[in-house]
């Protein structure tokens, strides 16, 4: 009996001992796990953390379990810890916090157990750029709608007079609007300095000249004609032919920019000077042999817009010529070169009544306004009291629509000034 008792009594010892020693798992040995190991930082601004944005840490021996990982920088009581928001075992990613320093030393914490400790830089993103609108030769600015009148002079051109307030102002604005076809073509007239004239060229009544516009537009049988470049001081060619050679004394500020004819294409280009000017070529054919270079080119400026971006200049630069305003003469391309904008802006009329007045332009609005005609390209042409359009049919008795300066005091179209160069419109629609 008393040997029963003592085995019943000893049973739960050694159970107990049994347990003792399975419950550490290991029985006290050191645990084998492999520490985590960082490979490399991935980020989507070439390895750079940026707050508030996700980073990739590739390596080894990270638990896939979230939770289980915290990304560490710093050390004793500065040590902070920042919450894995994925894992697996090759990665971990967090996101990157705002911090003040330019570099932090991190590492990774999986299970206690620490990575190696790699160098995280920081960047910042440059501020958002609004994304450009594709353009569009649509025109946002209709003058006929404010109050103009438009008429077709032939198929496909068209001529449109305003005079109103626009922009706070009263203004008397010329616009013709061609698009260039079979029928209808676009070429640049000079004479300045003859002193003789080709048969055929129309004579002159008392008070007229031979180098106004209208004789240059009779002479060429246009349909469309505006001052050019100026004749004094910019450089001028027509199919080959230097008219107005490029002069060291006259490279003014305004000549950045040129207009080329070249067959049947229009276009608008910068130039550094009237001697850049001069080295244009044809695309056609590339010539540099100007006498061998049928390429017309009329250098002028300012630029007014360029790629549908509306241009601009430091106030150093004849900021008295720009920000004034001024009689105008501007013309515009469309992006593939094949409409044409001629404005004639009048100004210098100051008289009382509103009937008569008309306050010019500054080149930064006459730049808006080119914009809103749908012009990719746009410069500015003689200004003042060379300002004048030319359309067959319209206007007086010499067919001129605007209110040149020159004679400013009388509201009406006489009193053009002599200038060198007329670009024109002909087309074999014309009756």
């Amino acid at each position: 009996m008393i040997k029963k008792i003592l085995f019943l009594i000893s049973l739960p010892v050694i159970t107990l001992a049994v347990l003792c020693c399975d419950g550490g798992g290991n029985g006290g040995e050191e645990d084998k796990t492999p520490a985590p190991y960082i490979e490399s930082i991935l980020t989507d601004y070439e390895g750079k953390a940026v707050a508030g944005k996700p980073v990739t840490l590739t390596g080894i021996n990270f638990s896939p379990v979230a939770s289980d990982n915290k990304v560490v920088y710093g050390v004793g009581l500065d040590a902070v810890s920042i919450l894995v928001d994925e894992a697996t075992e090759e990665r971990v990613v967090f996101t990157a916090p705002e911090v003040s320093a330019t570099k932090l030393n991190i590492r990774v914490s999986t299970k206690g157990k620490e990575s190696n400790q790699v160098s995280l830089e920081f960047t910042t993103l440059p501020d958002p750029v609004e994304p450009e609108e594709p353009w569009s030769d649509v025109p946002t600015l209709d003058f006929a709608k404010l109050g103009g009148t438009t008429k077709t002079i032939v198929d496909g051109v068209e001529w449109t007079t305003f005079h109103g307030t626009w922009e706070g102002q009263i203004r008397n604005i010329n616009i013709v609007r061609t698009t260039l076809n079979g029928h209808n073509h676009l070429g640049m007239y000079f004479s300045y300095y003859d002193t003789t004239y080709p048969a055929g060229f129309p004579e002159c009544a008392d008070g007229e000249d031979p180098r106004d516009l209208d004789k240059k537009c009779i002479y060429m049988n246009a349909i469309v004609g505006t001052n050019g470049p100026m004749a004094c001081c910019h450089f001028a060619r027509i199919n080959g032919e230097i008219r107005r050679a490029a002069v060291e004394t006259d490279n003014y500020f305004s000549s950045n920019c040129a207009m080329t004819i070249d067959g049947d294409k229009v276009d608008i280009v910068k130039v550094a000077d009237n001697f850049k000017a001069k080295k244009l070529t044809n695309a056609s054919d590339g010539s540099i042999d100007p006498p061998a270079n049928t390429l017309t080119v009329g250098c002028a400026g300012p630029l007014l817009v360029w790629e549908g971006k509306i241009q601009e200049y430091a106030e150093d630069n004849s900021a008295e010529f720009l920000k004034t305003t001024h009689p105008r003469t501007a013309f515009g391309i469309s992006k593939d070169g094949k409409t044409i904008v001629q404005v004639a802006v009048d100004g210098r009329w100051t008289q009382s009544s509103s009937t008569e007045r008309a306050i010019g332009m500054s080149t930064p609005l006459l730049s808006k306004m080119m914009k809103g005609l749908g012009c990719y390209k746009a410069m500015n042409f003689d200004g003042g009291g060379g300002t004048a359009m030319w359309v067959y049919g319209e206007g007086n008795a010499r067919n001129i629509v605007n209110h040149p300066s020159d004679n400013r005091w009388n509201w009406n179209s006489t009193g053009l000034r002599a200038t060198g160069n007329a670009v024109y419109i002909k087309s074999d629609l014309k009756k």
